[in-house]
C-alpha cells in the first residue's frame, strides 16, 4: 500500500515561477520532493507508490520550482506535468496520472516537519498505511507524516538542517511517538531519550539532568520561559496535545541557550498554526478519577490562505492521587496567529497554564539505612499540600527575507508566573518506629521575565562549497521575588507515619510575612556561526560572548514585625567566551561520523557560609559519533561517545544548610545509542541505551544519584490483515540499574524494569488507544538527591484515550 504523506501549502500555491535557491543532495526522492515542495511554496500531489525506493539527482542552484523538480526526476523514469487545476502531478513517461485519491502523496509549503505540516482530516483518513503507527491524523500530520522518525530540525542550528547533517547529539521524540504511547506529561515523553533522568520536586515541577548534568532549561521554540530562581517552567506542563517535537540538545549549548548546565537544553517544540483546516477533540480518562479534555483547531482565516490561526485548549482534573492528596488540575489555553507570504512571515501568541499538582507519591529512608519498602497511602501533611502555578507568556516571531542571500529573525516573550509551595515534609530520615520530624513550607515566589533575539542569517555559494552565516544578539531579563510566610518553618514531630497526627493547615492570607529575597537577573550575548557544505562534508562552528548581571536584597521580619532589610551586595557581573566546532562526514549514502567540541559557561550565584559568591562554572564536551539512515530512511540510527568536563562545580554545604561549597569539579563521560523508525512492515520502535560515568573526585566524597546503565524501548504493530486493519498492539520497557540516594551511600535503589503495554484502533476520523502503564504493578522509584524523598514511579494505571478528527 502506498504510504500516505501529506501536506498542504501555508500560503497561495501561485509560487510556480518564482527563482528559489536549492541545496539537495542525491537522497531518497520522496523527501527531495517534500523538500522542493516545502520551500517553494507549491502544491505537488502524486502516487507514492511511484517513488518508492527511487534516488533522486542532487538539486543544486537556483530553479523555479518546476525546474528543480525535474532535475530531481532525472533519470527515474518519471516526468512532472500539471493539472488542470494548478496543481503539480509526477507520471511516468508516456503514461497518464493515476487519479487514485487514497494512494496519492500530496506535498507543498508548509513549516518543517516537526514543527508541523497539515493535511484536511478526511485526505488522510481516506488512506489508512497499516505500516506507519496507527495514530491520530494530528500526530501524522505534526510528525510529518514520517512515523516515529524525525528527518530534521531547526532548534540547535536555527535552520533547517537534517538531523543526519547535524554534526552533533540532538534527540527529537515527536508527535507520532507521543500520540502511541499515550504520554501526559514531558517526563513521559523523555523516557524516549538516550542520557535524561527525572527529577520530580517535593513542591515544585520536575527537574531533569542531561548526561549527568542536573536543572536542564526547558525552552519553548527555542526561548526560555523563566528565570533562575523559580520553581519551574510552566513548559513542564504543556499538553502533549499541543507539542509537535520535544528536542534534547546534548552538550553545553552555549550557542543557544548561553547560560545553560553542561548536559544539554531541553526544547518544546509547539505546534503551528497552519492553512488547511482542521480540528481534533480528545478526551481521557485514567486511575483516580483522571479527565482530561483538548481542544486543537487549525486553518486559514482568509481567502488568500497567507493568515493563519492555531488555537489549543486543554483542561485536566482528578480525584486524588496514590498517596491521598488531591488530584492535579491543568488548564491549558494558548490561540496564535501567523501570516506569511513569500518574504514576509509573523507569528503572535498568548499561553496561559494554570495549574495545581499535588505533592507525589514519595517513599523515606530509614535511619538505619535502606528505604520504606511499603508504599505510604495516605497523605502526611493535609490533602490540599502541593505546587500551584500560573504561568502567561506573550510572545511574537518575525521573519522578513531581504534579497536573495539575506533573513532578519526577531523573536521576543514576555512570561509572568506566580508559584505558591504549601505543605509539609520530612527533614530527616525515619527513626526505628517510623518517626521523623516534619517541616512546613508556604512560600509564594513571582517572576517576571523578558527575552529578546534577533539574528541576520546569510546563505551564498561559492562553487561547490555552500555556506550558511549567523551573527546575532539576545538578550534576558528577570525579576524574582521570592516571600515566606509565617506559617513555614512550623515542625510537627510524627511518631509513625503510619498513624500520623492531623496536620495544621497551611492558610497565611499574606498578612504574616516572614522572609522575602529579590533579585534581578540579565543575561546578554552576541553570536557567530557558520555553517559549511561542502559535498559530503559538513562544518559547523560558532562563538558566543555571554555577559551576566544579578543583584538582589533579602529582608527579615522579626515575631514583632520590625523589618531588617538586607543587601546581596553591590551587584555580580560575570563573563565569558565559549566556542564551538562541529565536523560531520558522509562516509557512504546512508553512515555519517562526526566529531564536536562544545564550551559551556554557567553564572554562579552560589554563596558560601562565610560569605561571597562562587565563581562562574565552565565546562567543555567533546564527543564522537556515528548516524545512519536505512531502509530508505524509515529507520534512524545514532551513536555517540562523549566526556564533559566541568570546573567550579558548587554543592549543597552539608553542613549549613542553604549554603554551597566549592568541589572542584566533575567529568562524565559515557555512549549512547538511539533507534527510532520502521524495522518491518507494520512494526515501528524508538528505543535508546545510556552508559554513563559521572564521577566527582572531590572531598568530602558525595554519592551520584543517576543509574549507571539505563534503556527504553517502545514497540508498536499494526495487523497487516484486512480483517484486523486499524488495529494495533504496543509494548515497552523502562529500565534502570541500580543508584545512591542522597549523599552517601546508606541508601540506594535496586535495578527496576517498568512495563507499559497498549491497544489502539483506528478508523477514519476515529481513534481509540488503551494504554496501561507499570503492567506488573511494581514498586517504581525516580532518581533522588535526598534521602528523605525518593519519589515513587506511578502505580499500576490504566488510561483511554479517544480522539475524533474534523
Amino acid at each position: 500500500m502506498a504510504v500516505a504523506q501529506v501536506f498542504f501549502s501555508a500560503v497561495a500555491c501561485a509560487q510556480t515561477g518564482v527563482e528559489h535557491t536549492y541545496h539537495i543532495a542525491s537522497g531518497p526522492l520522496d523527501r527531495t520532493l517534500v523538500e522542493i515542495a516545502q520551500s517553494s511554496k507549491v502544491r505537488l500531489s502524486y502516487d507514492a507508490s511511484l517513488v518508492q525506493s527511487l534516488k533522486s539527482a542532487p538539486v543544486d542552484g537556483t530553479y523555479t520550482p518546476e525546474e528543480a523538480i525535474r532535475h530531481a526526476l532525472s533519470g527515474t523514469g518519471l516526468k512532472l506535468e500539471s493539472t488542470p487545476t494548478g496543481t503539480l502531478t509526477i507520471t511516468k513517461e508516456n503514461a497518464a496520472a493515476s487519479a487514485n485519491v487514497g494512494g496519492t502523496v500530496t506535498a507543498a509549503t508548509a513549516a518543517a516537519p516537526a514543527s508541523g505540516a497539515s493535511a484536511p482530516a478526511a485526505a488522510v483518513a481516506a488512506s489508512v498505511d497499516t505500516t506507519l503507527p496507527l495514530i491520530s491524523v494530528a500526530a501524522q500530520r505534526d510528525s510529518g507524516g514520517t512515523g516515529f522518525v524525525t528527518e530534521s530540525s531547526s532548534t540547535f542550528t536555527r535552520t533547517d538542517t537534517p538531523l543526519s547533517q547535524t554534526p552533533t547529539s540532538v534527540s527529537s521524540v515527536n508527535a507520532a511517538v507521543i500520540s502511541s504511547q499515550n504520554a501526559q506529561t514531558l517526563t513521559d515523553v523523555l523516557k524516549n531519550v538516550a542520557g535524561v533522568t527525572t527529577y520530580p520536586s517535593v513542591l515544585g515541577l520536575p527537574s531533569y539532568a542531561v548526561r549527568g548534568f542536573q536543572n536542564a532549561a526547558v525552552l519553548t521554540d527555542g526561548m526560555p520561559t523563566s528565570q533562575a530562581g523559580g520553581l519551574g517552567s510552566a513548559a513542564n506542563l504543556t499538553p502533549t496535545i499541543a507539542i509537535s517535537s520535544v528536542e534534547v540538545l546534548k552538550g553545553p549549548a552555549a550557542i543557544l541557550a548561553g547560560d545553560a548546565p553542561a548536559g544539554g537544553v531541553i526544547n518544546i517544540t509547539k505546534k503551528a498554526p497552519q492553512a488547511d483546516p482542521f480540528h481534533e477533540v480528545q478526551f481521557s480518562y485514567g486511575k483516580y478519577g483522571n479527565l482530561t479534555g483538548s481542544f486543537d483547531s487549525t486553518g486559514a482565516i482568509t481567502p488568500d490562505k497567507n493568515l493563519m490561526y492555531r488555537f489549543v485548549l486543554s483542561d485536566q482534573g482528578g480525584g486524588q492521587n496514590s498517596m491521598g492528596y488531591d488530584g492535579p488540575t491543568n488548564f491549558y489555553f494558548a490561540p496564535t496567529l501567523e501570516w506569511k507570504n513569500s518574504t514576509t512571515a509573523i507569528t503572535v501568541g498568548y499561553d496561559r497554564t494554570v495549574s495545581k499538582n499535588p505533592m507525589p507519591q514519595y517513599a523515606i529512608g530509614k535511619s538505619s539505612g535502606g528505604i520504606l519498602s511499603s508504599p505510604i497511602d495516605h497523605p502526611l501533611g493535609n490533602p490540599s499540600d502541593g505546587f500551584s502555578m500560573r504561568q502567561d507568556d506573550f510572545f511574537y516571531k518575525f521573519e522578513q527575507k531581504l534579497g536573495s542571500h539575506f533573513t532578519f529573525v526577531s523573536k521576543a516573550n514576555y512570561t509572568e508566573t506566580q508559584e505558591l509551595q504549601r505543605g509539609w515534609q520530612p527533614v530527616m530520615t525515619l527513626s526505628a518506629t517510623n518517626g521523623a520530624p516534619f517541616m512546613s513550607f508556604d512560600t509564594t515566589s513571582e517572576t517576571y521575565n523578558w527575552t529578546f533575539e534577533n539574528y541576520l542569517r546569510a546563505k551564498y555559494d561559492f562553487g561547490a562549497v555552500k555556506t550558511t552565516t549567523l551573527f546575532g544578539w539576545d538578550y534576558t531579563t528577570g525579576h524574582f521575588n521570592e516571600l515566606e510566610w509565617n506559617d513555614g518553618g512550623k515542625i510537627v514531630s510524627v511518631k509513625n507515619i503510619f498513624n500520623p497526627p492531623t496536620f495544621p493547615q497551611l492558610t497565611s492570607d499574606g498578612s504574616g510575612l516572614g522572609f522575602a529575597i529579590r533579585q534581578k537577573q540579565s543575561q546578554s550575548g552576541f553570536f557567530l556561526q557558520e555553517q559549511l557544505n561542502w559535498q559530503r562534508l559538513h562544518l559547523l562552528g560558532s562563538i558566543r560572548n555571554s555577559q551576566y548581571w544579578e543583584s538582589g536584597s533579602a529582608e527579615v521580619v522579626s515575631p514583632n514585625g520590625a523589618t531588617t532589610q538586607y543587601s546581596t551586595g553591590p551587584g555580580l557581573h560575570q563573563s565569558a567566551w565559549t566556542p564551538n566546532l562541529g565536523l560531520l562526514y558522509q562516509l557512504t549514502e546512508d553512515i555519517s561520523a562526526y566529531a564536536n567540541y562544545q564550551a559551556g559557561f554557567q553564572p554562579s550565584l552560589a554563596t558560601t557560609f562565610a560569605g561571597g559568591t562562587l565563581p562562574p562554572q565552565r565546562s567543555n564536551q567533546e564527543e564522537v559519533g556515528l548516524k545512519g539512515n536505512f531502509m530508505d530512511d524509515k529507520l534512524a540510527l545514532t551513536l555517540a561517545a562523549y566526556r564533559i568536563s566541568y570546573t567550579n562545580q558548587n554543592i549543597a554545604d552539608p553542613v549549613h544548610r542553604g549554603f554551597s561549597i566549592a568541589a572542584g569539579g566533575a567529568v562524565s563521560r559515557g555512549f549512547e545509542l538511539e533507534a527510532q523508525g520502521e524495522i518491518l512492515p507494520g512494526l515501528n520502535l524508538i528505543g535508546q541505551y545510556t552508559y554513563n560515568d559521572y564521577v566527582r573526585p572531590y572531598s568530602p566524597t558525595l554519592a551520584v544519584n543517576l543509574p549507571k546503565h539505563s534503556a527504553n524501548l517502545w514497540t508498536t504493530y499494526n495487523f497487516q490483515t484486512a480483517a484486523l486493519q486499524g488495529l494495533g498492539v504496543g509494548l515497552g520497557f523502562t529500565f534502570a540499574s541500580s543508584q545512591e540516594v542522597g549523599t552517601n551511600s546508606k541508601y540506594t535503589l535496586g535495578s527496576q524494569l517498568e512495563t507499559d503495554a497498549s491497544i489502539f484502533y483506528r478508523h477514519k476520523n476515529f481513534g481509540l488507544n488503551l494504554a496501561v502503564k507499570n503492567l506488573f504493578n511494581r514498586n517504581l522509584y525516580y532518581s533522588s538527591v535526598n534521602s528523605t524523598f525518593i519519589p515513587m514511579g506511578t502505580t499500576r494505571t490504566v488510561l483511554l484515550t479517544g480522539t475524533f478528527d474534523f
